[in-house]
C-alpha cells in the first residue's frame, strides 16, 4: 500500500472517529441546571469537548484556578487538574476595566472550540463556579477532557449581602466543617459567613487579655460531662483567609448586652450582681446581662474588640442586641445611677445608651455595627445595619430611618426550624424586598441571610440535613434577578443532588413527604395521602398492624379514633421519617364555628377548620396541627347544625415556657340553642401549670355533662404573662390548641 493511500485511510479513520464522537455528544442531554439561576442563558448547538488550556499572568486568576482544581479533586475523588497553562489557550479570561462595580458580574461564552470569560474580579470567580457546575453536571469523569454545552451566559448578583449564619456556640463545629461550608457557600455564590462566636452557652474565640473566657467560658456542663471548645487566633486567621480567597466576608458576632452568661461566668464583675454563676447549659433567654452602669464593662468590651478586629478584615461587626431582659438593670444601683446621670427615662433607653456607646467605640476603630432588629429601640447616630429576624417589619422600619437592612425573618430563613415549618418551596418564595418602599429605601435593603442556630444541631450530619437543600433556594433568592417557577427550580435541585453527594453533603428532604388529608362525610371518614415530592410511594398501618401499600390519592377508611402511621419511600428507600397522625372521630367534625379573636397567621395550622378537622398535634408545636393565639383570650363557638346530645367535651393545650407558650388558667364551657343566649355548663379553674418547664400537652376535659345543645362555646382566659421566674416575665404569651372534641 502506497504512502498516499495510507494517509488517506488514516484521514478517513480520524474523520469517522471525530464524526462519531460529535454525533454521540449531540445525542447526550444538555444539563444546565445551574444554581443560582443566571440572569440570562442562551443555549447554542453543540459542545466544547477538550481539556481546558489557559494562559494567564494574573495572580488572582491563579489563586482561583487553585480553588477550582481543589473542587475537582474533591468532586472526582482523584488528583484531577482542570486548567492547564499552555501557550495556545482555548480558554480566555479577561478582566473588565469596570472592576469597582458593586455588582459581581460576568459573561461566559462556550463555543465548540473556545471558552471566553469576562467580568470584574469577583464576577470572574463566580463565572468559574458556573463553569464548574456545568462540567460537573455534564461529566461523570474528565479523563479525556471536559464536555461543556455551548451557551452564552450574562450574569450578576441581585443583592450584595448573601449570608449564612453559623452558630458555633450552642454546638461547637470543627475548622474542617467550617471550611467545608465556606466551599459550599462559594460554590453557590453566597458571600457572607456570619460567625456566631459568643453566647450564654459558650465563648468560642481566644482572648489573651482575659484567659478565663476560654478556661471557664468556653465550656459548660451537660449530661455527658464537660462540653465545649474555642477557636485559637491561628485557627480564626486560617478560616478568614480561606474565606477571603473565595470572596466570602467573615463577620463575627459578639453578643451584648444580653446572651452574655458565658462571659459573666468567667468574670462576675461584668454583671450587676457580681456573683459567681455557671455557663448556661440549657437553651432560652437568660436574665444575666452586662451591667450598663459599670464602666469596667465597657473597658472589658473595648479590650475584647481590640483583639478581635485584627483577626477580621470585615468592616462590619455584629453585636447582637437581641433578647436583653432588663430585670437586673431595674434592681441595679449602678444602672439606675447611669439612667439619672444621662436623663434616661427607662431601661430601654439605657439599652440605647449601651448600644450607642459600643457603636462609638467601634466607629473609632473604623468598624460599623450590625444588630438584630431589637436595637431599633435604640437611638444610634453612628452608621449601622439592622438584621431583621422578627418578620421583615424591623428591616422596613430601618430603611425608612435611612439605615441598611438585612432580611432574615423566622418565617423563611431559620433553617434550624424543621421542614414542617419552612420547606424548600417556602424558602424559594422568600422576597427580601419589603413592600411600599421607594427606590432609595429599596437600595438600603442590602440582602438576606439563612440562619442556623445550633441548639438541636449537634454534629455535621445534622447541620447538612438542616442546611440543604434549603440553602440552594436561599442562594437563588439572593442572587437571581429573574424568578424561575418553583417546578423548574425543583428540577434543578434534583440535578444538584448528585453534586452534593460527591461533595459528601448529607442533605435532608425538600418538604414533609407525607400530607394526610381527612375527608369527613355523614357516617364515614377517609384519609388520603399526597406530597409535594414527586415519585414517592407510601405504606401505612394502624397501631401494631403490618404495613400496607397505598397508591397516591387512594383512600384509607378510618373506622374509629386511632393513630395512622405513614412511611414514604423514594427509589425503594425510606424518604424522611415515619409520620404519626392521631385522628379523633367525634361529633364536631367539619362543623362551622366562629372565633371571637383571630388566630395568628404564623401558626394557622390548617386554617378555618383546624379545630374540628379530627387531627391532633404532637409535641412539635410546628407540626401543622397546632393553632396559635397571641395576647388575648381564646373564645370559639361551634354550630352543630341540630340539637345534639353531648356527654364529653375536651380540648388540648400546649405549653413550652421557653417559647412563651403557656396553658390558660381558666376554661369555661357554655351551651346555647340559638347561638345568642349562652348558659354556663362548667369551668376548670387553676388549670395552668405555670411553674412547669419543658414541652407538654394538657387535656382540658369536661366529663359527664349530659346536655343536648345546638351550639357549644369554649372560653380560655389568663395566659397573658410568663411566670415570675422566667427571664422575660411580663412579655406577651401564646396559647396553642389543636382540636375541640365532642362525644
Amino acid at each position: 500500500m502506497s504512502g498516499k493511500i495510507k494517509n488517506l485511510l488514516h484521514f478517513i479513520f480520524l474523520f469517522l472517529i471525530t464524526g462519531c464522537n460529535e454525533t454521540s455528544l449531540e445525542k447526550k442531554i444538555i444539563n444546565t441546571s445551574i444554581i443560582p439561576l443566571p440572569n440570562k442563558v442562551i443555549i447554542c448547538e453543540g459542545y466544547f469537548f477538550n481539556y481546558l488550556k489557559c494562559k494567564s499572568d494574573n495572580l488572582d486568576f491563579k489563586e482561583y484556578f487553585k480553588i477550582i482544581n481543589t473542587q475537582f479533586k474533591n468532586y472526582y475523588s482523584k488528583d484531577k487538574t482542570l486548567i492547564l497553562n499552555e501557550l495556545n489557550p482555548n480558554f480566555t479570561i479577561k478582566l473588565s476595566k469596570d472592576t469597582n462595580s458593586k455588582n459581581d458580574y460576568y459573561h461566559l461564552k462556550v463555543s465548540k472550540n473556545k471558552i471566553f470569560l469576562n467580568g470584574n474580579l469577583k464576577g470572574i470567580f463566580y463565572g468559574l463556579q458556573t463553569l464548574s457546575q456545568l462540567i460537573f453536571l455534564n461529566n461523570k469523569n474528565i479523563d479525556n477532557g471536559v464536555r461543556i454545552p455551548c451557551l452564552e451566559i450574562n450574569d450578576s448578583n441581585l443583592f450584595s449581602h448573601r449570608g449564612f449564619l453559623l452558630d458555633c456556640c450552642r454546638h461547637f463545629f470543627s475548622v474542617k466543617t467550617i471550611k467545608k461550608y465556606i466551599e459550599l457557600l462559594a460554590f453557590y455564590k453566597m458571600n457572607v459567613l456570619h460567625w456566631h462566636l459568643t453566647e450564654d452557652q459558650g465563648w468560642r474565640i481566644q482572648i489573651d487579655q482575659y484567659p478565663k473566657l476560654n478556661t471557664i467560658g468556653s465550656y459548660r456542663k451537660d449530661s455527658l460531662g464537660k462540653y465545649g471548645g474555642f477557636y485559637t487566633k491561628e485557627e480564626i486567621q486560617e478560616v478568614v483567609q480561606y474565606a477571603q480567597k473565595r470572596n466570602i466576608e467573615v463577620i463575627p458576632e459578639i453578643e451584648l448586652p444580653g446572651h452574655s452568661t458565658a462571659a459573666i461566668a468567667s468574670y462576675p464583675f461584668l454583671s450587676c450582681q457580681q456573683e459567681p454563676i455557671e455557663v448556661a447549659n440549657s437553651w432560652g433567654v437568660f436574665k444575666e446581662i452586662y451591667c450598663a452602669g459599670n464602666d469596667s464593662v465597657f473597658i472589658f468590651l473595648e479590650n475584647i474588640f481590640d483583639e478581635i478586629i485584627p483577626l477580621f478584615p470585615s468592616k462590619r461587626i455584629h453585636i447582637g442586641g437581641d433578647e436583653a431582659p432588663k430585670s437586673r438593670w431595674e434592681k441595679c444601683k449602678k444602672c439606675q445611677m447611669r439612667m439619672q446621670q444621662n436623663n434616661l427615662a427607662n431601661e430601654h433607653e439605657l439599652q440605647s445608651y449601651f448600644i450607642e456607646r459600643i457603636s462609638k467605640i467601634l466607629s473609632r476603630k473604623n468598624r460599623e455595627i450590625i444588630g438584630w432588629d431589637e436595637i431599633l429601640e435604640s437611638h444610634i447616630d453612628s452608621p449601622i445595619s439592622i438584621q431583621s429576624w422578627r418578620g421583615v417589619s424591623g428591616g422596613i422600619n430601618a430603611v425608612k430611618q435611612g439605615k441598611k437592612a438585612i432580611m432574615s425573618p423566622t418565617s423563611h430563613c431559620y433553617f434550624d426550624y424543621d421542614i414542617n415549618s419552612i420547606d424548600l418551596e417556602k424558602v424559594f418564595s422568600f422576597n427580601p424586598m419589603g413592600e411600599n418602599l421607594d427606590s432609595s429605601e429599596k437600595k438600603l435593603i442590602i440582602g438576606g441571610e439563612c440562619n442556623l442556630w445550633s441548639e438541636r444541631i449537634p454534629n455535621e450530619e445534622k447541620l447538612d440535613q438542616q442546611a440543604f437543600p434549603r440553602m440552594l433556594a436561599m442562594s437563588e433568592v439572593l442572587w437571581s434577578k429573574e424568578k424561575d417557577s418553583y417546578s423548574n427550580f425543583q428540577k434543578r435541585v434534583g440535578d444538584q443532588y448528585y453534586l452534593l453527594d460527591r461533595f459528601k453533603v448529607k442533605y435532608g428532604i425538600e418538604a414533609n413527604p407525607v400530607n394526610i388529608v381527612l375527608n369527613h362525610h355523614t357516617n364515614t371518614t377517609h384519609a388520603t395521602i399526597n406530597s409535594k415530592i414527586k415519585n414517592l410511594k407510601f405504606c401505612y398501618h394502624f397501631g401494631n398492624e403490618i404495613f400496607k401499600q397505598i397508591d397516591y390519592g387512594d383512600s384509607i377508611n378510618i373506622k374509629k379514633s386511632n393513630t395512622l402511621y405513614v412511611q414514604a419511600f423514594k427509589n425503594d428507600k425510606k424518604y424522611g421519617p415515619e409520620v404519626h397522625q392521631k385522628i379523633e372521630i367525634h361529633k364536631a367534625l367539619n362543623k362551622n364555628y366562629k372565633y371571637r379573636y383571630p388566630y395568628s397567621e404564623y401558626y394557622s395550622a390548617n386554617g378555618e377548620n383546624s379545630l374540628t378537622d379530627g387531627r391532633l398535634g404532637n409535641l412539635n408545636y410546628k407540626d401543622g396541627n397546632w393553632q396559635g393565639f397571641f395576647g388575648s383570650d381564646f373564645e370559639i363557638s361551634i354550630d352543630l347544625d341540630s340539637i345534639t346530645y353531648i356527654n364529653d367535651v375536651s380540648i388540648n393545650f400546649y405549653q413550652y415556657i421557653n417559647s412563651w407558650i403557656v396553658i390558660p388558667k381558666s376554661i369555661y364551657l357554655y351551651s346555647s340553642s340559638n347561638g345568642k343566649n349562652w348558659n354556663k355548663i362548667d369551668s376548670l379553674n387553676n388549670f395552668d401549670e405555670i411553674s412547669k418547664r419543658g414541652k407538654f400537652i394538657k387535656n382540658a376535659h369536661f366529663k359527664n355533662i349530659q346536655i343536648s345543645s345546638k351550639h357549644i362555646k369554649l372560653v380560655a382566659k389568663n395566659f397573658e404573662s410568663l411566670p415570675s421566674w422566667h427571664e422575660a416575665a411580663g412579655a406577651g404569651c401564646w396559647l396553642f390548641t389543636d382540636e375541640i372534641i365532642l362525644k
